[in-house]
């Protein structure tokens, strides 16, 4: 098996409307609420996707960093997986098995998208016999990251909404601030990005963000300032 053997994104044109992720804590993909969403563990390998990397990504109970994060476009298959794992299966921790619904409607470069079985079809190989029953029809994998803004719905295992149900984009979460014209302008500036190096619109897409967030805070604390101000007009008068 070639590690050159390169592998082009999907067209966002090509992709399903939904993807479904199975988060949990000890999960290698970190998440947080906020605009960053999910990062993918290995946020430092440049260059375009290989067949290599995507076998490495299939053998992730070895602990192989990873830059991809696993998504499936089937819902009832991404429950049936999550109670295949040990953290659903351990009474203790299965509240904390979460069912993301991801809207894909704005995913491109840097955070290209690809299937997994596509991608080795078009090279014309197989992956490792003990790694083909990890080769699925509904496995996406969306490199680097995925904002926090299409994250559209966060369920448990056992109270999600019925998989045939329609979903909304109203964004159902605890927190309320609207990041989604933010997150798009984002998306949009990296939309020419060479797919020689797409790591590189994505370090621009977290400064923007870090940039954005020390902001916010000027914001806040001018309107503490203001505050404070104002009651000790209200207090001389």
């Amino acid at each position: 098996m070639s590690p050159e053997i390169i592998i082009p994104p999907l067209p966002p044109s090509s992709l399903p409307k939904y993807l479904y992720r199975i988060h949990y804590p000890r999960s290698w993909t970190t998440y947080s609420p906020d605009i960053l969403g999910f990062r993918a563990k290995d946020l430092t390998t440049m260059g375009p996707a290989t067949i290599s990397q995507f076998t490495n990504h299939l053998q992730w109970k070895i602990n192989i960093p990873s830059r991809f994060i696993s998504t499936l476009s089937s819902k009832s298959y991404a429950i049936s997986w999550a109670r295949s794992l040990e953290q659903y299966k351990n009474s203790e921790t299965r509240d904390t098995v979460r069912l993301m619904t991801i809207q894909t409607e704005g995913l491109g470069g840097p955070m290209f998208v690809y299937n997994m079985k596509q991608a080795f079809e078009g090279a014309g190989i197989l992956p490792p016999e003990d790694l083909m029953e990890y080769l699925r029809d509904e496995e996406y994998l969306i490199l680097y990251g995925i904002p926090a803004s299409r994250v559209i719905r966060i369920e448990g295992i056992d109270t999600a909404v019925d998989v045939t149900a329609p979903v909304t984009t109203k964004i159902e979460r605890t927190d309320t601030i609207d990041r989604t014209k933010t997150t798009q302008e984002c998306i949009d500036s990296g939309a020419e990005l060479n797919m020689v190096d797409p790591r590189k619109g994505f370090d621009e897409f977290i400064r923007g963000m870090e940039t954005l967030c020390l902001e916010m805070k000027t914001i806040v604390e001018s309107f503490k300032l203001l505050s404070s101000h104002t009651q000790a007009i209200v207090c001389a008068v």
